[in-house]
């Protein structure tokens, strides 16, 4: 087994892995007939408040590029809305079912977003919900992106935000009063501790630097019985990181953070990049 246990803090590689890890992580997700149980559970609930930010940010008869969309309810959804979209993921196990609901205004395909398969802006609005921290080479994954976007689209990311100290925050405080803890990231208070104290130190250097966004990177627990929590994660997802990387290719960024219910507002609005879940929407 590579990567780490789930019972320790995840070492960060200045690196993206190796041509290697990508191709496990090709496999993994080919053939894990666990993992796509655990997918089981993006259903239409869990899935509103990302079928809600994109419509939202998406005009009327608009061309979707879903990416990564797992057991393909996501793009369904966004089609349902009256949007032409193609729905991908890299693994042909995961869109099994999906394949049955497909029609003129709703198509999947297997897909490899570091090189994907579309013309140069084929697409309206690229988006993808709980991807990015997945990717073994955010920037090259990123370019791809825009490349697809037509001039004037949007792009829409969604996904936890990894390097958010609020999170091990509440992890800490849920484990000092008897809950339990987070798997991978944490399971004990020392560690759920210590994984704030990084992530306040991240977020500070990475907010102040003037410089290239930096992709910190992990390796991915590749493991049979996919004990979940973003263990597979193999980029240590970040906001800042994504807001550098689209301005410093000449993209807007419209919104930093959208946050969903009372709290999710106050704190993506007071806290745009401090925010356990990244909601950004990106113009071309």
């Amino acid at each position: 087994m590579m990567g780490t246990s789930a019972s320790e803090t995840s070492s960060l590689l200045a690196r993206a892995p190796t041509g290697q890890v990508r191709e496990q992580m090709r496999k993994f997700y080919e053939t894990s007939v666990a993992y796509k149980a655990l997918l089981a559970a993006h259903d239409e609930g869990y899935l509103r408040h990302y079928v809600e930010l994109v419509i939202c940010h998406t005009p009327p008869n608009s061309k979707i590029l879903d990416l990564g969309c797992g057991n393909g309810i996501s793009a369904q959804l966004l089609s349902q809305a009256g949007h032409d979209v193609v729905g991908t993921d890299i693994s042909p196990l995961f869109l099994q079912e999906a394949r049955g609901w497909e029609n003129q205004q709703l198509r999947y395909q297997v897909c490899d977003v570091l090189e994907m398969p579309f013309e140069t802006e084929a697409f309206d609005v690229v988006c993808s919900n709980e991807l990015i921290e997945h990717l073994p080479d955010v920037e090259t994954a990123l370019s791809e992106m825009m490349r697809v976007t037509r001039k004037g689209g949007r792009i829409v990311l969604s996904g936890p935000n990894l390097c958010s100290p609020l999170t091990p925050l509440l992890d800490w405080l849920g484990l000092i009063v008897g809950k339990q803890g987070r798997p991978v990231w944490g399971e004990t208070k020392r560690q759920a501790w210590g994984q704030f104290v990084k992530n306040c130190r991240l977020s500070v250097e990475k907010r102040f630097a003037r410089q290239a966004p930096q992709f910190l990177y992990r390796h991915p627990d590749l493991q049979a019985d996919a004990i979940g929590g973003d263990s597979d994660s193999a980029y240590y997802a970040c906001p800042i990181d994504l807001a550098q990387f689209f301005r410093a290719n000449g993209l807007q960024i419209v919104k930093r953070c959208v946050g969903f219910g009372l709290k999710g507002g106050i704190v993506a609005t007071a806290f745009p990049y401090l925010s356990p879940y990244i909601s950004m929407i990106v113009q071309k």
